[in-house]
Formats: structure tokens, sequence, C-alpha cells
């Protein structure tokens, strides 16, 4: 499926039509996003420079952007598979890859399952737990602001904006300690690509203290944390995102 108006295309991976465009030249790099964003919007302010030196592979997860989710599944174990899927698909082997949120958390397990498909990656703002404190913060459907329920109504361009309820809904869960969000943090000790941890001290959802943790926990990582930052530092601070990953990446 293509519309005029898209610049890129879909591809089927299991039950899934995941979307995707492709910007740039050189070494592949996948650009994952957020929950309840797409990696077009999420990446609009990084890709000047990022497409400069890598192409740049901004993909869609399911149920998000211009993806579509017929299954109604939201697990990160699947969204991990997915992107799995979508890398075989496109034949994209030894990729960098940059993400933020849901996508980083995504990647931590992509790096687990697949260490052939990642060369090194840039997480930002990612975690593999969610602390009691924070559950406070994920909000209630029925409480939502308005200017988030209209954030929530333009998540997903193929469902249109009643779908926002569900992806409000599905977020309201991962607060939850049966989520999946959630995985054992010896876990990380099984990640072998490189990693550059990107937070900001301000984070209300996952604290420094976390990534602290993430760093002593992967083998090879390495940590950044911004001041004076909420969560998703990419949306505060694109250019020196964008220069830090790329920093990181010539280097290893």
């Amino acid at each position: 499926m293509k519309l005029p108006h898209w610049l890129g295309e879909t591809v089927e991976i299991g039950d899934v039509n995941l979307y995707y465009e492709v910007h740039g030249v050189g070494k592949p790099l996948v650009c994952l996003h957020n929950f309840t964003s797409n990696s077009r919007s999420r990446f609009a302010a990084l890709l000047p420079q990022l497409a400069m030196h890598y192409t740049c592979y901004l993909v869609d997860l399911r149920g998000h952007g211009r993806s579509d989710n017929p299954g109604n599944i939201w697990t990160h174990e699947q969204f991990s598979r997915d992107i799995i899927g979508f890398m075989q698909a496109v034949d994209l082997r030894d990729a960098y890859v940059i993400a933020a949120s849901s996508g980083a958390m995504t990647m931590l397990r992509v790096a687990r399952y697949a260490p052939e498909l990642v060369h090194a990656m840039v997480l930002d703002s990612g975690t593999y737990r969610v602390p009691q404190e924070a559950r406070r913060h994920y909000k209630d459907p029925d409480t939502l602001s308005e200017s988030l329920r209209h954030y929530y109504s333009h998540a997903n361009e193929i469902y249109g904006p009643e779908y926002g309820r569900t992806l409000a809904e599905v977020f309201y869960s991962f607060r939850l300690p049966e989520c999946d969000v959630n995985v054992p943090r010896e876990a990380l000790q099984e990640i072998k690509a490189p990693t550059l941890l990107v937070a900001g001290d301000r984070d209300i959802f996952f604290p420094a203290d976390i990534h602290m943790e993430m760093k002593q926990a992967i083998p090879n990582a390495q940590l950044g944390i911004y001041p004076h930052t909420q969560h998703i530092v990419m949306q505060y601070h694109p250019e020196e995102v964008a220069k830090q990953a790329l920093d990181f990446f010539s280097k290893v």
C-alpha cells in the first residue's frame, strides 16, 4: 500500500504491514520512534545531519503512523519481532540504530535476539523496568487533557482519530508490573552491540538511576545525561543528539 502523498512504502511482516521511508546515503541507520509518535515526525529535526552520513530507514512501529496492527498486539516483544523481520526483509545486516523510548526498549530485545543485525545503537530514554514511583505519571484515558487527546488522535494515519483511545489505553497499561517493558536486568548482559544510552536528568518516567543500572549491565555501554531535560532527549536537543550519535558511530 502506498498513497500518492506517501514517500515510502509498506512491507508485510507476519500479520502487520510496516511503513518505512529511506533518506540519505551511506551505511544503514534504522530510526525507531517512541510510543504514539512516528519516525518521520520524531526524526525530522535530526534527519538533516543523519542523512548526510547514513542511509536512514525511518520505520513506523505497528499501530503507529502509517503502519497497521490488525492483530491488536502491543507488546514490546512483538515490536522486536517485527523489527527483526523488517531488517531481514529489506536485507539490513550490521546496521546502526537510533531509537527513542518504546523504540529503544524494542531494540534492547532486537540486539539480544539477533545480534548480527545491529552494529551499534543509540538509545534515547529507554528502560528495562518501570519504577513504581513513575506509575502515577501514566494517565487514565478518561482523565487526559484536551492536548493529550489531540496528540493521541493523530498517532495513526490509517485508523484515524478514534484509534487514539486504543493507544491511550495501551500506554496506560505500561505502568503495570506485568507489562513486558520490564525485563530481568541480567538480560541486558546479553547485548553485544556498542550502546550509547542518552537520558534526561528530569525524566519523570525513567530516572537517571535506571540508566546508570543499564550502563553497568550492558557490557559495552556509554551514558550521556542531559541536564534540565525531560523524557525523550531528542525532542529537546535534536541537533545535539544527532551530533552525539554521529560521533559515537564514527568510533565503533
